[in-house]
Protein backbone atom coordinates (compact mmCIF):
# COMPACT_ATOMS: atom_id res chain seq x y z
CA UNK A 1 0.00 0.00 0.00
CA UNK A 2 1.54 3.04 -0.94
CA UNK A 3 2.40 5.46 1.94
CA UNK A 4 0.03 8.62 0.24
CA UNK A 5 -2.85 5.90 0.50
CA UNK A 6 -2.38 5.24 3.64
CA UNK A 7 -2.37 8.95 4.60
CA UNK A 8 -5.79 8.93 3.27
CA UNK A 9 -7.60 6.11 4.87
CA UNK A 10 -5.70 7.20 8.40
CA UNK A 11 -6.92 10.39 8.18
CA UNK A 12 -10.67 10.03 7.01
CA UNK A 13 -10.88 6.84 9.64
CA UNK A 14 -9.75 9.76 12.17
CA UNK A 15 -12.19 12.29 10.72
CA UNK A 16 -15.25 9.75 11.53
CA UNK A 17 -13.71 8.86 14.88
CA UNK A 18 -13.37 12.18 15.75
CA UNK A 19 -17.44 12.97 14.91
CA UNK A 20 -18.20 9.88 16.45
CA UNK A 21 -16.79 11.10 19.78
CA UNK A 22 -19.86 13.05 20.45
CA UNK A 23 -21.87 9.37 20.71
CA UNK A 24 -22.30 8.22 24.36
CA UNK A 25 -20.08 5.21 25.65
CA UNK A 26 -18.46 5.39 22.21
CA UNK A 27 -14.87 6.39 22.80
CA UNK A 28 -13.82 8.33 20.34
CA UNK A 29 -10.22 9.64 21.66
CA UNK A 30 -9.80 5.90 21.89
CA UNK A 31 -10.64 5.33 18.07
CA UNK A 32 -8.48 8.27 17.08
CA UNK A 33 -5.77 6.96 18.97
CA UNK A 34 -6.24 3.38 17.61
CA UNK A 35 -6.12 5.00 13.51
CA UNK A 36 -2.72 6.39 14.55
CA UNK A 37 -1.52 3.76 16.16
CA UNK A 38 -2.55 1.74 13.04
CA UNK A 39 -0.63 3.72 11.62
CA UNK A 40 2.43 3.84 12.87
CA UNK A 41 2.78 0.22 13.07
CA UNK A 42 2.32 0.19 9.33
CA UNK A 43 4.67 2.77 8.96
CA UNK A 44 7.14 1.03 11.68
CA UNK A 45 6.97 5.10 12.93
CA UNK A 46 8.41 6.52 10.13
CA UNK A 47 6.02 9.38 10.01
CA UNK A 48 4.54 9.45 13.30
CA UNK A 49 7.04 10.10 15.91
CA UNK A 50 7.36 8.09 19.16
CA UNK A 51 7.48 11.66 20.74
CA UNK A 52 3.98 12.42 18.87
CA UNK A 53 2.40 8.86 19.70
CA UNK A 54 3.15 9.41 23.62
CA UNK A 55 1.24 12.90 23.49
CA UNK A 56 -1.11 11.30 21.61
CA UNK A 57 -1.73 8.62 24.49
CA UNK A 58 -1.78 11.13 27.22
CA UNK A 59 -4.69 12.95 25.40
CA UNK A 60 -6.40 9.41 24.91
CA UNK A 61 -5.95 8.45 28.32
CA UNK A 62 -7.41 11.64 29.75
CA UNK A 63 -9.93 11.98 27.01
CA UNK A 64 -11.28 8.38 27.17
CA UNK A 65 -11.38 8.01 31.07
CA UNK A 66 -13.49 11.69 31.20
CA UNK A 67 -16.57 9.89 31.58
CA UNK A 68 -15.81 8.68 34.66
CA UNK A 69 -13.65 11.41 36.52
CA UNK A 70 -15.38 14.64 35.00
CA UNK A 71 -19.11 13.75 36.61
CA UNK A 72 -17.56 12.76 40.04
CA UNK A 73 -15.29 15.92 39.79
CA UNK A 74 -18.50 17.59 38.60
CA UNK A 75 -20.98 16.52 41.39
CA UNK A 76 -18.54 17.06 43.91
CA UNK A 77 -18.08 20.36 42.98
CA UNK A 78 -21.35 21.14 42.63
CA UNK A 79 -22.37 19.38 46.62
CA UNK A 80 -23.23 15.98 44.80
CA UNK A 81 -22.09 12.74 46.43
CA UNK A 82 -20.04 9.59 44.62
CA UNK A 83 -23.25 7.81 44.84
CA UNK A 84 -24.79 10.52 43.04
CA UNK A 85 -22.64 10.22 40.03
CA UNK A 86 -22.59 6.28 40.01
CA UNK A 87 -26.48 6.44 39.70
CA UNK A 88 -25.90 8.77 36.55
CA UNK A 89 -23.66 6.33 35.21
CA UNK A 90 -26.21 3.42 36.08
CA UNK A 91 -29.00 5.60 34.18
CA UNK A 92 -26.99 6.44 30.94
CA UNK A 93 -26.71 2.49 30.95
CA UNK A 94 -29.83 1.75 31.41
CA UNK A 95 -31.39 4.20 29.37
CA UNK A 96 -29.33 3.22 26.32
CA UNK A 97 -30.63 -0.01 26.49
CA UNK A 98 -34.36 0.81 27.12
CA UNK A 99 -35.65 4.03 26.07
CA UNK A 100 -35.55 3.46 22.30
CA UNK A 101 -34.45 7.05 21.09
CA UNK A 102 -30.71 7.11 20.01
CA UNK A 103 -28.92 9.39 22.48
CA UNK A 104 -31.68 10.88 24.19
CA UNK A 105 -32.15 7.66 25.72
CA UNK A 106 -28.60 7.92 27.20
CA UNK A 107 -29.25 11.50 28.70
CA UNK A 108 -32.73 10.89 29.90
CA UNK A 109 -31.52 7.90 31.79
CA UNK A 110 -28.24 9.35 33.17
CA UNK A 111 -30.43 12.59 34.55
CA UNK A 112 -33.10 10.64 35.66
CA UNK A 113 -30.94 7.70 37.48
CA UNK A 114 -28.89 11.11 39.34
CA UNK A 115 -32.44 12.28 40.14
CA UNK A 116 -33.60 9.32 41.89
CA UNK A 117 -29.95 8.57 44.04
CA UNK A 118 -30.37 12.47 45.00
CA UNK A 119 -33.57 12.71 45.76
CA UNK A 120 -33.16 9.07 47.75
CA UNK A 121 -30.15 10.09 49.20
CA UNK A 122 -31.15 13.89 50.03
CA UNK A 123 -34.85 13.41 50.27
CA UNK A 124 -35.13 16.80 49.06
CA UNK A 125 -37.25 17.79 45.37
CA UNK A 126 -35.80 20.78 44.78
CA UNK A 127 -31.84 19.54 45.23
CA UNK A 128 -32.51 16.26 43.43
CA UNK A 129 -34.23 18.59 40.39
CA UNK A 130 -30.45 21.29 40.36
CA UNK A 131 -28.41 17.64 40.41
CA UNK A 132 -30.34 16.69 37.65
CA UNK A 133 -29.54 19.71 35.55
CA UNK A 134 -25.86 19.49 36.89
CA UNK A 135 -25.64 15.89 35.58
CA UNK A 136 -26.80 17.75 32.10
CA UNK A 137 -24.49 20.03 31.96
CA UNK A 138 -21.72 17.64 32.83
CA UNK A 139 -22.97 15.31 29.92
CA UNK A 140 -22.54 18.50 27.36
CA UNK A 141 -19.28 19.23 28.82
CA UNK A 142 -18.29 15.55 28.50
CA UNK A 143 -19.29 15.77 24.90
CA UNK A 144 -17.40 18.76 24.19
CA UNK A 145 -13.89 17.52 26.19
CA UNK A 146 -13.79 14.41 24.91
CA UNK A 147 -14.39 15.74 20.96
CA UNK A 148 -11.91 18.52 21.74
CA UNK A 149 -9.50 15.55 22.66
CA UNK A 150 -10.30 13.82 19.78
CA UNK A 151 -9.84 17.00 17.44
CA UNK A 152 -6.12 17.74 19.62
CA UNK A 153 -4.89 13.66 18.95
CA UNK A 154 -5.72 14.28 15.35
CA UNK A 155 -3.92 17.62 15.24
CA UNK A 156 -0.90 16.22 16.91
CA UNK A 157 -0.78 12.98 13.80
CA UNK A 158 -1.15 15.34 11.44
CA UNK A 159 1.80 18.03 13.04
CA UNK A 160 3.89 14.50 12.95
CA UNK A 161 3.16 13.62 9.39
CA UNK A 162 4.05 17.60 8.38
CA UNK A 163 7.20 17.65 10.57
CA UNK A 164 8.47 14.11 9.12
CA UNK A 165 6.87 14.86 5.61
Amino acid sequence: MSESLLITAALVLMGISVFVSVIPFVPGPLLVWAVGLGFALLNDFERLTYLAFGVMTVFMLVGSTSDYWLPALGFKIKGGSCLTSLGSIAGGIVGTFFIPVPLFGTVIGMVLGALAVELMRAGDLRSALGVGRTTFELYLIGVAFEFTTSLIIAAVFVLSLWQTG
